[in-house]
């Protein structure tokens, strides 16, 4: 795999096809997402009155969902020769499911919300990346670095990080001044600005492989073509396994994410608007290890980083079970951040490495991870917050995500 200077490569990433576009939508996507995401916890609890075993039926039903539908929109997607269509519904129904979530205020009907748009709403993230990666093989030119579309991913991975920045803070803000309805309408607007730019561009289908360089050849097969000849078991199963590392990972980031607020205000006794900070200030923290992952000609393997990173997760969680206040969740946050920069950068790119020419499934594999983890988050952290208090929950993370760490380490000895 030859690698561009630093110097050389941010020019080429900018001159891609459609690169502003691209961005605007996935800045767009992750700002509105960072505005309500955060306080979905609160919202069930302090605004529509459940319980925390109800909380937490309510994210396992969207996490099911977000699975189920999202798994069948990537089939989809991989056999029509534009994905486009597809991406476009899942941004118009995430647009949808928070603009009914500002007036809805019954939990069977939250369910129904939860389960149909923002089950459908789920697929935008995979699908726009999906479309991008393959923008982005459509308008490689010769000469280009063939590892430019997996550097390319990661940077605009970044995008969406940088609009965590600002988004809980702005959170927090509307949360205070105006409630949660003029929240779920700002995220409702954010996904449908972001789709504006996406009506513009073409379809993304890559030229055909006798185009491009003889050594990018290889990666710049379309989603669409004939399946991909199964690989003899022995090849298939580390990615069964690391698919279940990844779910332990997103499942102990899922209860982490989700009782953050609740520990902060029930057991700290802060305030929403320090909740917000800290989210933020790890979303800052993000974009610099994710740029510098990004540009770095000389890096560890991806399973090194990932181990690495999983044991520093573990950390992250004991510093928050052991903190009484600021200074140590502060800390946290820069362990938070090097961990997200590793496992959302790198982790997508491990998969399709995983899963050569089949890129929407294996993206969509890689997002699903989290919802699968957020699924089996949603009864277990409301389980445990209700029998041993939000505290206990982030000892349960670090178990969880030492358990992600051994398996990873048992397929490296095993050299699987």
């Amino acid at each position: 795999m030859t690698a561009a200077p630093t110097t050389a490569l941010l020019p080429q990433l900018l001159r891609l096809p459609h690169a502003l576009g691209l961005a605007t939508s996935a800045f767009l996507m992750g700002f509105g997402l960072s505005v309500a995401a955060p306080f979905m916890a609160l919202f069930g609890v302090n605004e529509v009155h459940l319980t925390p075993l109800q909380l937490g039926i309510f994210l396992t039903s969207n996490a099911v969902c977000s699975v189920l539908i999202s798994t069948r929109l990537a089939r989809w997607s991989d056999r029509r020769p534009d994905r486009k269509p597809i991406m476009l519904l899942a941004f118009a129904s995430a647009a949808v499911a928070y603009a009914l979530l500002s007036v809805v205020r019954s939990f069977p009907l939250l369910l129904l919300v939860g389960g149909v748009f923002i089950g459908t709403g789920a697929a935008a993230f995979p699908q726009l990346f999906a479309f991008a990666r393959a923008q982005v093989m459509g308008g490689q030119k010769a000469g280009a670095p063939t590892d430019l579309p997996e550097r390319a991913m990661t940077v605009l991975r970044s995008v969406f990080s940088l609009s965590w920045v600002v988004g809980p803070g702005l959170g927090a803000f509307l949360l205070a001044r105006w409630g949660f309805t003029v929240m779920f309408l700002v995220t409702a607007a954010c996904f449908a600005l972001g789709l504006l730019p996406l009506l513009r561009m073409p379809a993304a289908v890559p030229r055909p492989t006798s185009a491009l360089p003889v050594a990018a050849r290889e990666t710049a097969k379309p989603d669409s073509a004939a399946p991909v000849p199964a690989a003899p078991a022995s090849r298939r199963s580390p990615v069964k396994w690391v698919a279940l590392a990844f779910v332990l990972y997103g499942m102990s980031m899922s209860m982490g994410m989700t009782m953050f607020p609740l520990f902060i205000t029930r057991v700290l006794h802060g305030t929403e608007g320090q909740a917000g900070f800290l989210v933020g200030l790890c979303a800052l923290l993000e974009i610099p290890v994710m740029l510098a992952l990004a540009m770095s000609r000389r890096l560890p393997s991806k399973a090194v980083l990932i181990r690495g990173a999983l044991m520093l997760f573990a950390l992250h969680f004991a510093l928050i079970y052991f903190s009484g206040g600021m200074p140590l969740l502060v800390a946290s946050q820069f362990l938070r951040a090097a961990v997200v920069a590793v496992m959302a950068g790198l982790g997508m790119a491990y998969f399709q490495d995983l899963m050569p020419g089949r890129f929407g499934a294996a993206t969509t594999l890689f997002a699903n991870t989290s919802n699968v983890g957020g699924m089996l988050a949603g009864v277990v952290s409301g389980a445990c917050a209700q029998a041993f208090g939000y505290q206990a929950v982030y000892l349960l993370c670090a178990a969880l995500t030492f358990g992600a760490w051994t398996v990873m380490q048992w397929l490296a000895r095993t050299g699987r």
